[in-house]
């Protein structure tokens, strides 16, 4: 069974898609080069006020892409995958997602509890629902701390699975996600 080249996602959620990956990657990075400076120096401060608006974000697209996701049809998946295939893009499609809900909340835990900065995008400030409770501040930071390994891991297998796509397989799995409207047989 060949793969339907017309099959696709719905266009907005295709956007959401790639807003979410190009703000995903920048949290991601600004988050480990922070993570590498000492605390307290600058440019570290900025650059955390900007990895936690990115964050802040990146949940309220991800209930928005919940949202899209469940009011439209996903394309078939090919009949040439596999069930390993099938099973670990599920996973791994889940992984993601999880991952986009669990790290802004520990972030905003550890943030909110610790009593640090909640501005988003230098403009207002979020409230602090944990304000001052060192267990909670605690916790977040070592989840978000730990699950930042995850993160590294989903990320990579995600790469690297469409790229198997794209250079191996030469399918159509890409084409499903990629932002233009139509797309021709090659």
């Amino acid at each position: 069974m060949t793969t339907d080249i017309t099959a696709s996602y719905d266009p907005l959620l295709r956007r959401i898609h790639w807003a979410t990956a190009v703000l995903f990657i920048a949290a991601m990075l600004i988050g480990l080069y922070c993570g590498l400076q000492p605390a307290g120096t600058s440019p570290r401060r900025e650059l955390l006020e900007l990895h936690k608006s990115l964050g802040v974000t990146l949940f309220f697209l991800a209930i928005l892409r919940l949202i899209v996701r469940a009011a439209t049809t996903a394309p078939p998946e090919p009949g040439s995958f596999s069930p390993l295939v099938r099973i670990a893009a599920r996973l791994n499609h889940w992984a993601l997602y999880a991952i986009l809900f669990v790290m802004p909340v520990t972030g905003y835990m550890f943030s909110s509890a610790g009593g640090y900065s909640l501005r988003y995008f230098w403009t207002f400030s979020w409230p602090r629902l944990f304000a001052d409770n060192k267990a909670v501040a605690e916790a977040g930071e070592l989840a978000h701390g730990a699950l930042a390994y995850v993160v590294y891991a989903v990320v990579t297998l995600h790469i690297a699975a469409t790229l198997w796509h794209v250079v191996v397989k030469k399918d159509e799995t890409l084409a499903w996600m990629w932002p233009r409207a139509s797309r021709r047989p090659s």
